[in-house]
């Protein structure tokens, strides 16, 4: 009877879904027949009542915390190539140790392989110990470049027993672009007029004189961000951040408005989003959660809508795809999501420019599934630090004395490679006439080369009329343009090589 139920709320929850959604694989495991397609590791077996309401199950058992069982069977990576698919399953746990490693435990996990060699592994969040039956669910996005996809199953690298029931993978309806064209967009941009920062620790009246006078910069990305012991994953906390952030803001625009520099309003922290295991992120996905974005976004725009000084609103830095996914019970995508925000803010202010970054952390790639919001005056953002190695370096004890150009995780990185980094982007705007703004992009100060980089991808950012503001100012002394390239000398000494570039192009704000 409970698993009829289930199983009966499962098709309910699916006729609320658009008729676009579609099974891609589904098992019940109620006969020795539905385990055929599946390659059994040691230790796994079919039961044929220890399932929801005494059916069959897969049932995994690891006596030593060394034991590692896994199963898994092909996805059909045809239909699944630039589509979003969300895995779901049931599992009841017993005594389930904890792994050593993070990444290891049960398992509802996608194997993403491409024909570089490279793999991703979405998984479940990690649970352990002992439960009973609850649903857990892997969202992913699968690339164009995606090779083959697989569905694995099992319990890793550590002792317990796992009993699997009722495995679905959907593939998640896509949005669609009106056919009638977008709305009202603004016109690709020939030539970049602004070219800024992102705040950092000093927005001091005499920093926004520099900014101006010494810089040139004419356009700020202002953070709306979390401070260390502030609560994000409540409303009552969020709105706290918020309502802190705008009183800074607040506080900073007579100085804007003096210096004819720009605000960008950068929501750089979501409601419930967490860098740490997805069990934290859930709110992000909640709908409740995510009508408070909506509706924070539309109170700030009526608050600004009048401002001259703001230039944009930033609607989420660097979303992640796992944290704003489609969900029966009305959770929305990045996509939609975005889309319900700008229409929020049009509600008030039918002007301001409204941007918007890619999920898959706002980089170049995730241009490649983005799809435009049909709202008028939308600028379409990334952000750029690629190769990571190598502007990374040296920061939380990476391998340092990377050089650019050079050879970097197995490539010749130089402009033309930067540039083909860059192709979703280039290709996202001829095809949707949209223009682009970069919100981001540096490098570590002690980077090999970091000058070299900055004026090529700067260059190429020119070369395509997009506005760009440089990670940051005078925030993290890693990334501070005024200290010099010696790590261990935190000196600000206002001349470096690095500052010389970003001045270069600057200039031709004047």
């Amino acid at each position: 009877m409970m698993k009829s139920l289930i199983l009966a709320l499962f098709c309910g929850a699916a006729m609320l879904l658009p008729a676009a959604e579609e099974v891609v694989y589904r098992n019940d495991f109620n006969s020795p027949a539905s385990t055929g397609e599946w390659n059994f590791g040691p230790n796994m077996r079919f039961d044929a009542k220890g399932g929801i309401d005494n059916s069959g199950c897969i049932v995994v058992t690891n006596a030593k915390e060394e034991d590692s069982s896994l199963a898994g069977i092909p996805l059909d990576v045809e239909k699944l190539r630039g589509r979003a698919i969300m895995a779901e399953g049931w599992m009841k746990a017993e005594n389930v140790t904890r792994p050593k490693l993070s990444y290891l435990g049960p398992k509802l996990m996608l194997g993403i392989a491409y024909n570089d060699g490279r793999k991703d592994h979405p998984d479940q969040e990690k649970v352990i110990g002992s439960y009973d039956w609850r649903k857990f669910t892997v969202f992913a996005r699968i690339p164009h470049s995606a090779k083959s996809v697989d569905l694995c199953i099992g319990l890793q690298g550590c002792a317990g027993k796992i009993s699997i029931d009722n495995l679905k993978v959907v593939l998640l309806p896509a949005p669609v672009i009106p056919k009638d064209g977008l709305k009202q967009q603004l016109p690709v941009q020939k030539e970049t007029k602004f070219r800024g920062v992102m705040s950092g620790g000093d927005l001091s009246p005499a920093a926004f004189r520099e900014l101006n006078e010494v810089w040139n910069a004419n356009l700020i990305r202002f953070q709306l961000s979390r401070r260390r012991n502030e609560d994000h994953t409540t409303e009552e906390g969020f709105r706290k951040i918020i309502a802190r952030g705008l009183s800074e803001l607040d506080a900073i625009l007579p100085a804007a408005r003096a210096n004819g520099i720009k605000i960008l309003i950068d929501m750089h922290v979501g409601p419930g989003t967490s860098l740490n295991e997805l069990l934290s992120n859930k709110l992000s996905w909640e709908p409740a959660m995510q009508q408070l974005l909506a509706d924070i976004w539309r109170e700030i725009a009526e608050r600004y809508k009048d401002e001259p000084a703001i230039w944009g609103y930033d609607l989420l830095n660097e979303p992640r795809e796992e944290n704003y996914i489609y969900t029966p019970d009305g959770g929305l995508d990045w996509n939609r999501l975005a889309e319900k925000i700008a229409k929020a803010i049009r509600e008030v202010d039918p002007d301001t420019p409204i941007i918007i970054e890619p999920a898959q952390w706002g980089g170049a790639a995730g241009f490649e599934n983005l799809i435009p919001v049909d709202v008028p005056n939308v600028i379409y953002s990334f952000h750029i630090y690629s190769p990571g190695e190598f502007t990374h370096q040296g920061v939380h004890n990476r391998p340092a004395g990377i050089v650019y150009p050079g050879m970097i995780a197995g490539k010749m990185w130089n402009k033309a490679m930067l540039e083909k980094e860059m192709a979703p982007v280039i290709e996202f705007q001829k095809k949707y006439r949209v223009p682009i703004y970069v919100g981001e992009f540096g490098v570590a100060r002690w980077a090999p080369g970091a000058e070299q980089w900055l004026d090529d991808v700067i260059s190429i950012f020119e070369e395509h009329g997009w506005d760009w503001t440089y990670h940051a100012f005078r925030e993290y002394d890693g990334w501070d343009a005024e200290i010099g390239p010696v790590k261990s000398d935190t000196r600000r000494i206002g001349d470096t090589p690095r500052r010389r570039v970003l001045l270069k192009y600057m200039k031709r704000n004047q």
